[in-house]
Formats: C-alpha cells, sequence, structure tokens
C-alpha cells in the first residue's frame, strides 16, 4: 500500500461535496477532553461556553495523562471511543474538526518492533559497527612501536587494554571501508617490519601483542595464526588452541549455512565469521544482506494529526502520507475515505491553554493587528527552502499593506528586536527559543526546526512551541518528533489563506499542510480566524483551485 493511498480510491468520497467542506462553525467541532484530567475536563466545558459548541458535541475519554501513549492504547482509548461517540449521538454528517484539550496525550508511539525486526536492526547496524572499529584500529597502528603501556589483561582483548586510554576518535567523515582496509594492510605491514628493529625484549613484547590483538579484531582467528606462524612474535598464545577455536567456529559455521535461511540464523553467522574472519568477514557479510528495515520503524506521530484519520481502517503506519485536504491532492480529483481536521488547544499548563481560548475570541472580535517577521537564512543543509520564506516576503509586500520584516542573513532576529509581532515564520534555532518578539495578542507563527513540542508540557523547556506559547502566541504549529523539512505547510500558501479572514486557522493549517499520520501538531483554537474583522488579502489574489471549496467567496 503507498503513501498515497491509491489502493483506496474505491472507498467512499471526501466527507461531502467540495465547497462543503469549509466554513468551520462551532457545531461541526468535536471536543475531546480526558475524563482522568480534571483540568482538561474544565478546560473543555469552558471552551464550550466561549465558543457555543453545544454540549453533545464534547467527548470525555479515559486515557493516560503522560504525553505519549502507546499504539495500543490509542486504538482502544482514543479511536473507538471517538468513533462509537460520534456514531451514538449520530454527529457523522456534521463533525469536521476535532479539537483535543490540555491533559488529552501529545504523541504516540509505533507499535512494538518484532523480534525479526529487531534482528534487521542488528544485521544492518554490524556493518557500521565494523567500519568504525576498523578505524579506530586503523588510528590505534600509529600506537604500535611507538608507545608501549604495560597491559592490564592476560589475553589479547579488549584493545583498550593493550594501548593508550581512552581509545582515539576515528577521524570524520570516516574513509571507505575498502580503503581502510587497504591503508591498514599497507600500516600492518609496515609495523610488522619496525617491530623486528625493536631492541628493549619488554617493548618488545608489547608491541608484539598490541600487533597480535589487532590481527585478531581486523582479521579474526585466521588473520591471527597467519601471523603467528609467519612472524613467531614473541609472547604468543599457543597455536594448537587457536586452531581449535577457529575448527570450531567453521564448524557451526557449516552447520548453520545448511539451514535455511532467516534473520537469526544470519545474526549467528555474522558472530561466528566476525570471530574467524574479524571485521573484515563481518562487514563483507553484513553489507551484503538485503533485510528489510523494521516495518515499526517511523511509525510514531502527533496524537491530533493520527486522529484526522479517525474513519481509516488499515492505512500503513511508517512513515506519513499525503494529507487529502491539502490543495495538491485535493485537485487531483482522488477520493479518499472521511477525513478530519484537528488541533488542540495545550501548552506547558492549563492556564496557557485558557488563554489560547480566550485570547482567540478577544481577537476575533477587533482582528489580529500588529507587523509580520520572516526570517530566512536557515541551514545550508536545506538553503532552497529560504525560496518558500522569500515567496511570502513577496507577497506580503505587494497584496498587504502589512508592515513585513525580512531578516536574510544565517542569524537570527536579536533579541527584543521585533515590536507588536502578529506573524512570524523563521528558522533555525533547534530547541533554544530566542526572545526577539514582543507578541501581539492572538499572534500566530511557527518556527521551522525539529523537536519544538517534544516537551509541550514541560513550562521549562527551551523548545519554540513551549516559549511561544508561554509568551502569548494563539496559534503555532510543531513537531512532536524529527518531521524532516517538507512536513511543515509552505508559508507562501498558509499565510495568504489566513490573511482573507475567510477561514478559520484549522482550515488554513489543514488546506496547506503536506502530510497526515505523521509528528506535526497544530496548537492553536481550531475556530480562531484572526483577520476575520480586518481582511488583510483579497480573496480574488489567490488562485481559484487553492481556495477552499474551489470557489471564490
Amino acid at each position: 500500500m503507498n503513501k498515497t493511498l491509491s489502493v483506496l480510491v474505491a472507498a467512499v468520497a471526501i466527507c461531502a461535496a467540495a465547497g462543503a467542506a469549509w466554513g468551520l462553525v462551532p457545531d461541526e467541532v468535536l471536543v475531546v477532553a480526558n475524563a482522568n484530567s480534571p483540568d482538561s475536563v474544565s478546560l473543555a466545558k469552558f471552551y464550550l461556553q466561549s465558543r457555543g459548541i453545544p454540549e453533545t458535541n464534547l467527548v470525555l475519554v479515559k486515557t493516560t495523562t503522560d504525553v505519549e501513549i502507546s499504539r495500543e492504547e490509542y486504538n482502544a482509548q482514543l479511536v473507538g471511543p471517538l468513533r462509537a461517540a460520534i456514531t451514538d449521538r449520530k454527529l457523522n454528517d456534521k463533525i469536521k474538526c476535532l479539537c483535543l484539550m490540555w491533559g488529552v496525550p501529545v504523541r504516540v508511539r509505533g507499535p512494538a518492533a518484532t523480534s525479526q525486526e529487531l534482528a534487521s536492526e542488528a544485521i544492518h547496524a554490524a556493518a557500521e559497527k565494523a567500519h568504525v572499529r576498523l578505524a579506530i584500529d586503523y588510528a590505534l597502528l600509529a600506537s604500535v612501536g611507538a608507545e608501549f603501556p604495560k597491559p592490564q589483561t592476560e589475553g589479547l582483548t579488549p584493545l583498550g587494554k593493550l594501548f593508550a586510554s581512552p581509545l582515539p576518535e576515528p577521524a570524520k567523515p570516516l574513509a571507505k571501508f575498502e580503503d581502510l582496509q587497504r591503508y591498514v594492510s599497507t600500516l600492518i605491514g609496515a609495523k610488522r617490519v619496525q617491530l623486528s628493529s625493536i631492541s628493549d625484549p619488554a617493548k618488545k613484547e608489547i608491541a608484539a601483542r598490541q600487533l597480535m590483538a589487532l590481527h585478531l579484531d581486523i582479521y579474526g582467528l585466521s588473520g591471527l595464526i597467519n601471523y603467528i606462524e609467519a612472524d613467531k612474535p614473541p609472547g604468543s598464545p599457543a597455536l594448537d588452541d587457536l586452531k581449535r577455536q577457529l575448527a570450531e567456529a567453521d564448524g557451526k559455521l557449516g552447520a548453520l549455512r545448511k539451514q535455511l535461511p532467516t534473520l537469526d540464523n544470519d545474526k549467528a553467522k555474522l558472530e561466528l565469521l566476525e570471530k574467524s574472519g574479524g571485521l573484515i568477514l563481518a562487514y563483507s557479510f553484513a553489507s551484503d544482506i538485503k533485510a528489510p528495515g523494521p516495518k515499526s520503524a517511523n511509525c510514531s506521530a502527533a496524537v491530533d494529526n493520527e486522529l484526522a484519520l479517525l474513519w481509516w481502517d488499515n492505512y500503513p503506519l511508517a512513515s506519513h502520507l499525503d494529507n487529502p485536504l491539502n490543495w495538491h491532492i485535493a485537485r487531483t480529483g482522488k477520493k479518499f475515505p472521511p477525513m478530519l481536521m484537528a488541533a488542540r488547544i495545550d501548552g506547558p499548563t492549563p492556564d496557557d491553554a485558557t488563554r489560547i481560548i480566550k485570547a482567540s475570541v478577544a481577537v476575533e472580535k477587533t482582528g489580529l493587528k500588529g507587523n509580520c517577521y520572516i526570517d530566512a537564512g536557515g541551514p545550508d543543509r536545506a538553503k532552497y527552502y529560504d525560496k518558500h520564506l522569500n515567496l511570502l516576503y513577496a507577497f506580503m509586500k505587494s497584496k498587504t499593506k502589512v508592515k513585513t520584516v525580512l531578516e536574510d542573513t544565517q542569524a537570527l532576529f536579536p533579541r527584543d528586536s521585533c515590536p507588536e509581532s502578529a506573524l512570524y515564520v523563521g528558522w533555525y534555532s533547534l530547541s533554544h527559543y530566542v526572545p526577539s518578539f514582543m507578541w501581539s495578542p492572538g499572534a500566530v507563527g511557527w518556527h521551522i526546526a525539529s523537536f519544538e513540542a517534544v516537551h509541550l508540557h514541560n513550562p521549562d523547556s527551551q523548545e519554540w512551541c513551549v516559549k511561544m506559547i508561554q509568551n502569548g502566541v494563539a496559534a503555532t504549529v510543531g513537531s512532536v518528533e524529527e518531521p524532516y523539512l517538507g512536513a511543515f505547510p509552505l508559508p507562501e500558501e498558509f499565510f495568504p489563506l489566513l490573511l482573507t479572514g475567510q477561514w478559520t486557522v484549522a482550515e488554513c493549517y489543514w488546506r496547506t499542510n503536506p502530510w497526515v499520520s505523521w509528528r506535526m501538531t497544530l496548537i492553536a483554537d481550531p475556530l480562531y480566524n484572526p483577520f476575520h474583522a480586518n481582511p488583510q488579502v483579497k480573496v480574488e489574489d489567490l488562485r481559484e483551485d487553492f481556495v477552499p471549496g474551489g470557489q471564490l467567496k
């Protein structure tokens, strides 16, 4: 099943006729609170009263008060009860948006990895570990014959007990494994020659032990045996015992090769190959295995983003899905199961969540006022995203009278440099809020960076979502885990739509949010329409197929 869910084309259409899917009103919002949290229930009732939402649209679920919930708990405690409540109350044709209250979990974990998936991960990780270890061994070779620490162990391993401590860090980025293998072979040859010229017997034996330990690590028992037979270094272990160990490992390998190949079988082979042939043989074997990655990888999501697919069954959990409400997808005409918008009224404390409700209701009466700040000049690795920020800047300057300030260097706006901040989008200060803004009541915006809503309920967190909410922002977007850059709404799409005053924050977000079943969360009163009383953009300035419903209003 692919990410665009093309196999579901035969399923039901996208809720209703295109035009009827937009224009969110209080009757169409289902409010979800946690019955196990008095603050969550109290907040939900305050929201219903503030927005005139019918009491029948309040659903109390009994779930954990933790930030995170397991996939099994998510299905049993959220999906099941919400479906039942909507159906029992005959709200199926009415509800278009879910609004989660403070106290409802923020993040849903992916299912636990199976034993086969864990074995697959271990096999693939072994190649990477062998690569790093070979780089360390190459660095250790420089010490042979140059430094003579007294060994703290009787045997040849661990290597750290035979060399100066701590072990050296390999140079980054690592050279290709094949190149390292060639460098190691050349340097070992030179060190064998150097060893023969050491006259001090004690130092010679220490250097010999170091070189034997490296042979064992890099080439395994077979390489160590060959070295001892050829050079007869002082202090060598008994060859008969080494050959017995090698024969035993080879016998077990032979038996495993006769069995059906499985990941567990490969893992056992890997251990024996490393013993007999060292890192060289282990890397060759592990890197050649074409085992699939675990199906449970990338299955975590923001609870509200996942609940947008409340009516979907058996969809793939790995990674994200294209959002059917996004205008790029909607214009294709593809059919999907019923889809909901979703948001959460949340923050570090219930008081912060209450402030979002109060500010949203109050600001709508007069309209959001203030300046727009755009911080381009992002990380070099994703410089291309700056073009979207510059497109927004060009739109704001040509189509609105809103004072708009662009910062286009890699520096962020300086502290306390952004008065009357009503709108903001920028990047990139990872989990480190910079207090550049004096937020206008009801401000809307987000900071493009990973992990900015991971610790949403921790008042001491320096993540942007936490600090922006604490300092007065009423609507923001953040990620509960690594989201990747493509997960953010494009700023030149979201903000112009919002500035028309025709649609709520939730509608603008879901019209421009690229992915669903993913890690992005919208923290806002979904009914909040900050420019309803003072539109700043004419709908006619937007392309027709971009407008919700596809119709100009």
